[in-house]
């Protein structure tokens, strides 16, 4: 097994995130595959995932609720990526995704609306992040995870979220429910400044890089 590149999953159902996947190809360092499994093709996350050395899963439009098609195979994809001790990231959609194929459960927060903008999450230290910090993130989502498994541990959290991160507790599998991965333009369509992307870009890349740094490229 060549374990070279980085696949990057992006379950958009309207915009897909090539901007946010470019600034991961840059910041890696390493080469990444690509896949839109709701508006391409769902299996070539199946096909390059025994070449991969990590997994991103992106937000989405979507529910982990809906149980849809993409979903039975992203979930093979997941358990696959456990099996075979590749570190997995999960941001927005993915976080809760991570969440709820262990047990856990995803509901509406804020009765159906959705909320955007920036907020202040308090992290403990952990395997990404050393030491306790509150760091200036962005978000835009509606659900969340409302119960953690117990092979999951809480690691951040702030006054809108109490499930705000997650670490599993003997393999590399984080997520994160604000979007630390936040590219300018998505940051753009949320309503929000430059001002205010450059406050979050600057915590979300620090997070970004500390995954990259788990990630071992066998060749």
């Amino acid at each position: 097994m060549n374990s070279t590149s980085l696949m990057v999953i992006d379950p958009s159902i309207t915009y897909p995130e090539t901007d946010s996947y470019n600034k991961i190809v840059e910041q890696s360092g390493m080469p990444c595959t690509y896949h839109l499994p709701i508006m391409s093709d769902k299996s070539s996350m199946a096909n390059a995932l025994y070449n991969s050395c990590g997994v991103i899963i992106f937000g989405s439009g979507a529910s982990v609720n809906d149980k849809s098609d993409w979903q039975k195979l992203l979930r093979e994809v997941v358990d696959n990526t456990l099996k075979m001790d590749i570190p997995l990231l999960g941001i927005c959609f993915g976080h809760q995704f991570i969440i709820n194929h262990y047990g856990g459960k995803i509901h509406h927060l804020w009765s159906k609306e959705k909320k955007k903008g920036i907020r202040k999450v308090h992290f403990k230290p952990n395997e990404l992040i050393e030491d306790s910090h509150f760091y200036n993130l962005i978000y835009s989502h509606k659900e969340g995870a409302t119960s953690c498994p117990d092979n999951l541990k809480i690691i951040g959290s702030s006054d809108l979220v109490d499930i705000e991160s997650v670490e599993h507790k003997t393999k590399a599998v984080w997520g994160f429910q604000t979007h630390i991965e936040a590219s300018w333009s998505f940051t753009k369509r949320q309503g929000l400044t430059q001002k205010e992307y450059e406050l979050s870009n600057k915590s979300g890349n620090k997070i970004m890089k500390a995954f990259f740094k788990k990630i071992r490229v066998i060749k």
